[in-house]
């Protein structure tokens, strides 16, 4: 089968989504690439969800319901979807997004032999009023063998990806309080196959009961176990493996020093690779590399 004829799965993740859905899904029927399906995983919704879905059923054809009996959590009903998924190639949809009615077409169009391509997205607020901002406002998009680049910071969403299923066989399981897009982007990026497109394909609504609301993790704490589940990934490159495990090894040291000067020469030596994805001034960079390598007390 041709690329441009390929089946594509769209798999959404739904848990009391009433208010944003029935916009959501407006635009996921209406996309110009005609061989799609979509896959969508109910997590329990106690809200209007499930009904709003029937209604879309009655009209499309190609709209597979899933209804959970217990509520899985984001991770393990996000990976049911993925497994209740057909496509050559899958895309992942929010439920209270709104896509341009080309996004699916001009990705297929363009991924090539990459096993992940992903675009820009513009923001609305909740009254779907764009802010004048975009991902691309606070981040650098990258390409090609640029998996060092994602050690501190993730320029991939979810919602703006697509995926060869190919990649599926080659990311171990999503990490328990991981974001899988960044596993997803991080994999495809130790096989250099990785791509984006310079244009907005999708309004991302942001909100305060948004999934990817702030985590008041201590981020230090929260690094130090990402690099440990970089490190521990199959597809991690030999140079990225051995700045993983200097970063590890002085991160750790920090239990006993009010500063490191190892992990400071460390940090500025390598800031254009481990810090080019997010976009900050000279000095919001210099004073964050200070207190990334001193002590907390």
């Amino acid at each position: 089968m041709s690329q441009h004829t390929s089946l594509v799965s769209i798999a959404l993740c739904t848990y009391n989504g009433e208010k944003y859905l029935k916009a959501q899904l407006d635009s996921l029927v209406i996309q110009d690439y005609q061989n799609l399906e979509i896959i969508i995983v109910d997590d329990c919704s106690t809200d209007n969800t499930v009904s709003i879905i029937k209604e879309y059923q009655k009209l499309r054809s190609n709209i597979t319901l899933y209804i959970n009996e217990k509520n899985l959590g984001f991770n393990k009903n996000f990976k049911k979807a993925l497994e209740n998924c057909k496509g050559d190639y899958i895309a992942f949809a929010d439920q209270d997004d709104m896509w341009e009615l080309n996004k699916i077409s001009k990705m297929v169009e363009n991924i090539g032999d990459n096993l992940l391509i992903y675009h820009n997205s513009a923001y609305i607020d909740e009254n779907g009023i764009p802010n004048g901002l975009s991902k691309k406002s606070h981040h650098k998009f990258v390409s090609g063998d640029c998996a060092i680049n994602f050690l501190y910071y993730n320029c991939v969403s979810g919602h703006a990806c697509m995926i060869n299923k190919d990649l599926l066989e080659t990311t171990p399981p999503f990490p328990k309080d991981f974001y899988y897009d960044w596993w997803f982007a991080y994999t495809a990026a130790n096989t250099g196959r990785i791509n984006f497109l310079n244009e907005s394909l999708v309004k991302h609504r942001k909100h305060s009961n948004s999934s990817t609301s702030a985590d008041h993790t201590d981020p230090r704490s929260l690094r130090l176990y990402q690099f440990k589940l970089f490190l521990a990934h199959p597809m991690t490159i030999g140079s990225v493996k051995e700045m993983l495990l200097k970063l590890i090894h002085n991160y750790e040291e920090l239990r006993f020093k009010k500063f490191s000067l190892k992990l400071f020469s460390i940090l500025i030596r390598n800031a254009h690779q481990l810090f080019y994805i997010r976009k900050k001034s000279v000095y919001s960079r210099l004073k964050f590399l200070i207190t990334e390598s001193t002590q907390h007390q």
